[in-house]
């Protein structure tokens, strides 16, 4: 019975009670504990077990944990030191239990173990920056690329939508042809917003030639007429005439000015007033056409001489008036009709001669305009190196701009990135443990990181353009 307090004393007392090991896969960590007991202990045997993680899913199994010639007794008063070396080479992440269990005759101590283990910092160092890499990609391709892809995409429809009518539809074509150039020429300078608008501009003016295609048909129709009018021999020979090469420059305008107009209507008004215009002058030439055959009947060789004066000098006045000149045309018909009374009054060979030339004094005439329904339609050393770099960046306002850029990635990186990473990797003493869900956190950070850099930048952009 007086053995029974002796055994009690012989307790051992450990210092740490608890060991507590953080640290990462592959690493080699020693412990030390100390052991000391007012009785001599012996024999003291140190036993060690596997360690389990929480879920009993993966083991840190006891060869992990070895010991250094381990003593086989304590003597009275006596402080040893145990050292206790993990090795975590082949280890997987996360936190493990168990415990060290001290045995000898009177009894045994157990030492509780708790062990958490991360994977090695370069591989979710690589991961935060590739989800960082990922977000500029995607910012960049936002602000930029995918806006030149949509225009690209845009242009290349409306092209091929275009080229089925590009005989037909005329000035509307070339017109719409024209804006998508731009559109095109805009994109490679990166100039998205003037290629949308060129664009737009496209698609509003095929969206006119489409709504209206029927009545625009009918006017091209009518202007190649009067196009073949004055191509004919009559008139082709006055083209060095002033007033013939208005008209056929007008003519030329008003078709290509088509696709500016508000309805085929108007288009049909401008081509009625070039064909009266081409009347007026059809006519004023047969009536000149009139006096010269009426004086070429005249007996009296001077009253010929003169009257074919007269005709020569009216038939320059009409060459050089313009079609616009309405007073003067005017003037110029009432000149020539009082000269042919003039002459017929002569009393020579009228008769015949009048009837030679009015025969065919409306052949040459333009066909009148066909009927067009009006249809509206609507319508951005080392150190002393670093500092003067900076310095001679900051004297320009292009170097200014690398600066903000390049100090908004560092912020990115530095600020949001590393404040991230160390809350998810360094304060975290089991990463790893969940597999690639810790990996995604980390690349979500970064991708995060570059998005929320991106929207200040934004941000400061569009300050600065409202204040601008």
């Amino acid at each position: 019975m007086m053995e029974f307090p002796a055994l009690a004393q012989a307790e051992v007392i450990t210092n740490p009670k608890t060991i507590t090991v953080n640290a990462t896969k592959g690493d080699s960590i020693t412990r030390m504990i100390t052991l000391r007991n007012n009785e001599k202990i012996n024999p003291l045997k140190v036993v060690t077990s596997d360690l389990l993680s929480a879920d009993n899913s993966s083991v840190l199994p006891a060869q992990a944990i070895k010991l250094t010639s381990p003593p086989t007794q304590i003597n009275p008063q006596e402080l040893i030191s145990l050292p206790i070396q993990f090795d975590l080479h082949n280890s997987s992440s996360g936190e493990f239990t168990g415990e060290i269990v001290l045995t000898y005759e009177a009894g045994e101590k157990t030492i509780p173990v708790i062990v958490r283990l991360k994977d090695p910092w370069p591989f979710p160092l690589t991961v935060l920056v590739l989800g960082i890499f990922i977000g500029m990609a995607v910012s960049a391709y936002s602000s930029q690329g995918k806006l030149s892809d949509e225009v690209t995409v845009n242009i290349e429809n409306l092209r091929t939508q275009i080229a089925a009518d590009q005989v037909e539809a005329r000035a509307f074509w070339s017109r719409a042809d024209i804006y998508l150039s731009i559109a095109k020429q805009a994109r490679d300078a990166k100039q998205i917003v003037e290629a949308q608008a060129a664009i737009n501009n496209a698609k509003e003016v095929w969206h006119k030639w489409i709504k209206q295609r029927p009545d625009w048909q009918i006017l091209f129709r009518y202007y190649d007429k009067l196009r073949q009018r004055l191509d004919q021999d009559d008139l082709k020979e006055d083209t060095a005439g002033l007033y013939i090469q208005v008209i056929e420059r007008d003519l030329e305008q008003v078709l290509q000015n088509a696709p500016v107009l508000s309805t085929a209507n108007e288009l049909q008004q401008a081509l009625d007033k070039i064909s009266q215009q081409i009347n007026t002058y059809i006519q004023l030439k047969t009536q000149l056409e009139k006096l010269k055959n009426l004086t070429a009947g005249l007996e009296d060789i001077n009253q010929r001489y003169e009257w074919e004066d007269k005709a020569s000098e009216l038939k320059q006045k009409l060459h050089t008036l313009l079609p616009a000149q309405e007073t003067e045309i005017q003037t110029l018909q009432s000149e020539i009709n009082t000269s042919i009374e003039k002459v017929r009054v002569l009393e020579i060979q009228v008769f015949d001669v009048e009837k030679s030339i009015d025969g065919g004094s409306e052949a040459g005439m333009v066909i009148q305009a066909p009927s067009v329904s009006e249809n509206e339609s609507s319508q951005v050393p080392f150190f002393n190196n670093t500092g003067k770099a900076i310095a001679s960046l900051w004297q320009t306002a292009n170097g200014r701009l690398k600066l903000f850029y390049l100090s908004s990635y560092l912020i990115s990186f530095t600020v949001l990135a590393g404040s991230g990473f160390n809350q998810l990797y360094w304060t975290k003493p089991t990463f790893g443990a969940n597999g690639w869900g810790d990996y995604f956190a980390l690349l979500a950070l970064g991708f995060g990181a570059e998005a929320t850099r991106n929207v200040v930048t934004q941000v400061a952009r569009k300050a600065d353009e409202s204040s601008s």
